[in-house]
C-alpha cells in the first residue's frame, strides 16, 4: 500500500463489556485478524471515546486491532462516573484487557492524551510493550496545562481564548482550570452545560483549524464526558506523584522501539514536548510533520502514521 491511505472501513469481529471493577465496565472491540499482530489503540481526551475511523489506520489482515472506551466515556458504563477514574486505573484496565484476550506483548498506537496513557502504561509494564507508535505527545505536566488553559495558546487563538476566559468572572480568571472545574460540578445544570459547551468547542476549534466555531448547537454526549473527565484529571494534576511524571521515569522505556509523529502546527500539544521526550529515548524515530495540527486524521499526519505501521509489518 504505497500511498499509505486509510484502510477500508471494517466492523469488529468481537465486541463486549469487560467488568473492570465493582463500579466500571468498559467497552472493548476487536477487529482485523484474531491471530494477527496485537495492537491496541488508545483514544484521547481523556473522555473522548473511540470512533469508527480509528480502526482504519491498521491493515486488518495483519493486525489484531484492539480498541476500548476508557472509564466513564463512549460506550463504557456508568457514563461520566469519576469514582475510581484516573490514569492509573486505565493502566490496570489495559492489563485486564491484555489478560482477557491472552496477549503476551502488544504494540501501542496512541495520540494526544492517549500518548500520555500509553507512556504511563509502558513505564509500569515495559515487558508487555513490543513497540509504540505515538502522535501528538502530551506529557500532561504543569507546563502543558498552563500552556493550554491559562496562557500560551491564547497567543494563537486570541478571540476564541477570550470567549473561554471571559465566561469566568474576573476575580477567578487567574486559575481558569479551577474555575471551570467548579462550574462543571455545580448544582446549576444550566451553568454547567454552558461551561461544558465553551470548553469543548474551544478545544475542538484549536484541535482542528477548519472546525466551525459555534456555541449555537446543543452539546453532545462526547462533549460532556470530554469536559468533565478532562477537568477531573487536569484539576487534580493527573493524580501524578510529581510534576513531570513521564520524563522523570523515562529510563524504564528508553530502549523500547518508539515512533513519534508530531504536527509542527499542533497547538494543543506542543512539538517541544515531543522533542524533549525523543531526546531521552535510545530507539526512537521522530518525525515532525510540517503544516499539520493536532488531529491524527488529516491526510499528511495519517500518511506518516500508516507508514510507521507498514514499516513495522516489514520489519517483523
Amino acid at each position: 500500500m504505497e500511498n499509505y491511505d486509510f484502510y477500508p472501513a471494517i466492523e469488529p469481529f468481537k465486541s463486549y463489556m469487560l467488568q473492570v471493577s465493582d463500579i466500571h465496565s468498559i467497552y472493548v472491540e476487536e477487529c482485523g485478524n484474531p491471530n494477527g499482530e496485537p495492537i491496541i489503540f488508545l483514544h484521547g481526551g481523556p473522555g473522548a471515546g473511540c470512533g469508527k475511523k480509528a480502526r482504519r489506520f491498521f491493515d486488518p489482515e495483519y493486525y489484531h486491532i484492539i480498541l476500548f472506551d476508557q472509564r466513564g466515556c463512549g460506550r463504557s458504563l456508568p457514563f461520566v462516573e469519576l469514582k475510581e477514574n484516573n490514569i492509573f486505573y486505565s493502566v490496570e484496565d489495559m492489563e485486564k484487557i491484555r489478560l482477557h484476550i491472552g496477549i503476551d506483548k502488544w504494540t501501542i498506537f496512541a495520540g494526544s492524551y492517549g500518548s500520555t496513557l500509553g507512556l504511563t502504561y509502558a513505564i509500569h509494564h515495559p515487558e508487555r510493550v513490543k513497540r509504540m507508535v505515538l502522535q501528538g505527545i502530551f506529557l500532561a505536566n504543569e507546563s502543558d496545562l498552563k500552556w493550554y488553559f491559562q496562557e500560551g495558546i491564547s497567543e494563537i487563538y486570541p478571540a476564541e481564548f477570550k470567549v473561554f476566559k471571559d465566561f469566568i468572572p474576573k476575580e477567578e480568571q487567574d486559575d481558569l482550570l479551577k474555575a471551570y472545574h467548579k462550574r462543571f460540578f455545580s448544582d446549576d445544570i444550566k451553568l454547567r452545560n454552558e461551561a461544558i459547551k465553551i470548553w469543548s468547542r474551544f478545544e475542538l476549534r484549536t484541535m482542528e483549524s477548519e472546525y466551525t466555531w459555534s456555541l449555537e448547537e446543543d452539546i453532545q454526549n462526547f462533549e460532556i464526558s470530554l469536559a468533565l473527565i478532562e477537568a477531573h484529571y487536569f484539576y487534580n494534576k493527573m493524580f501524578w506523584e510529581d510534576r513531570d511524571y513521564i520524563l522523570n521515569r523515562v529510563d524504564k522505556i528508553k530502549d523500547i522501539p518508539i515512533q513519534i509523529a508530531h504536527g509542527r502546527l499542533d497547538f494543543n500539544t506542543r512539538v517541544s514536548s515531543a522533542y524533549r521526550l525523543s531526546e531521552k529515548l535510545n530507539n526512537c524515530e521522530f518525525v515532525i510533520v510540517e503544516s499539520v495540527g493536532h488531529s491524527p486524521f488529516t491526510e499528511k499526519m495519517a500518511k506518516v502514521l500508516i507508514k510507521f505501521l507498514e514499516d513495522n509489518k516489514n520489519s517483523n
